[in-house]
């Protein structure tokens, strides 16, 4: 009696005409330690705790990077954490460019661009990550300048970003990767927030228009939509006690995000490993929007 198990023959065509891909390629092939080795990425919000935890994470990963921020400060208290990441005797000055500017300024986001590729030689990925969140409003409370000011912090500067990064992409004729952070709240209402709410779920549309429009020179667009990010004292102000335990009660893996976790999916989408991702949105939040 022959048993009911068969076993697949991994060589045998699909169906006529069309045959299998070598499964030995890519199994055999040793997976690179520093996947953005010689890559230039710029990372817009660069003074906050995801912008520097981000920085150091594609520091370690072999890229240099142009770190912008609207606070000089900021930036200057990033230095020292940086130079902890990468190896010793490796000069940080070398692959490192801090910029004081405003995001929400064309002139400015065109400047910061063209001096990255002047110091670096090229660009080839980009984190968008400006952006602010506003007091809790209701839709009678918030003000058209109250809308409006979150709307250019958070969706005006990204479009500015998105636009002038593009442009250096396209014409060196390399392909890239820009990255917009959003938010869950891009994916889902919360009341209160109806201008950052509005803000984020802007991100998305600007992403997947661009994805479209910029697909045939090899530039990939995606967003990534993150939960409340515990980024250490402080990250708590401005939300009640009871809101947000009601969040993390929602969120299925039982926590709040870290920089670190906004860090490992920008690495990602930066590198060769995403290659054949555009128009996507990843959720980095634990399972917030899903429960």
């Amino acid at each position: 009696m022959m048993s009911g198990i068969s076993t697949l023959n991994l060589n045998k065509p699909l169906r006529p005409g069309i045959e299998r891909a070598p499964t030995s390629t890519n199994l055999t092939k040793p997976m690179p330690i520093h996947r953005l080795e010689g890559k230039v990425a710029l990372i817009t919000g660069g003074g906050g705790k995801v912008g520097v935890e981000t920085a150091g994470r594609l520091l370690i990963e072999g890229a240099n990077v142009a770190l912008i921020d609207i606070n000089q400060q900021a930036l200057e208290a990033a230095v020292p954490v940086l130079k902890a990441a990468i190896s010793t005797g490796v000069p940080l000055e070398s692959r490192l460019l801090t910029i004081a500017a405003d995001a929400t300024r064309e002139a400015d986001i065109e400047a910061c661009v063209n001096k990255c590729v002047q110091r670096f030689g090229r660009l080839d990925c980009a984190l968008l990550n400006a952006g602010e969140r506003d007091d809790s409003k209701s839709l009678f409370d918030t003000s058209a300048a109250d809308f409006e000011k979150i709307m250019s912090t958070n969706a005006l500067s990204a479009f500015l970003g998105l636009k002038h990064v593009a442009k250096v992409l396209r014409d060196q004729g390399t392909g890239g990767s820009i990255i917009l952070r959003s938010s869950i709240a891009g994916l889902r209402g919360f009341p209160g927030l109806i201008s950052y709410s509005s803000s984020k779920f802007a991100l998305r549309g600007i992403a997947l228009t661009a994805a479209e429009e910029l697909g045939r020179f090899g530039i990939r667009v995606n967003t990534i939509h993150t939960s409340i990010i515990d980024s250490g004292p402080g990250f708590k102000e401005g939300w009640g006690k009871e809101r947000l335990q009601e969040l993390k009660h929602d969120t299925a893996l039982g926590r709040f995000g870290t920089p670190d976790d906004v860090a490992n999916v920008v690495a990602f989408l930066a590198s060769e490993d995403s290659a054949f991702m555009t128009g996507g949105h990843l959720n980095v939040d634990g399972g917030c929007v899903s429960t």
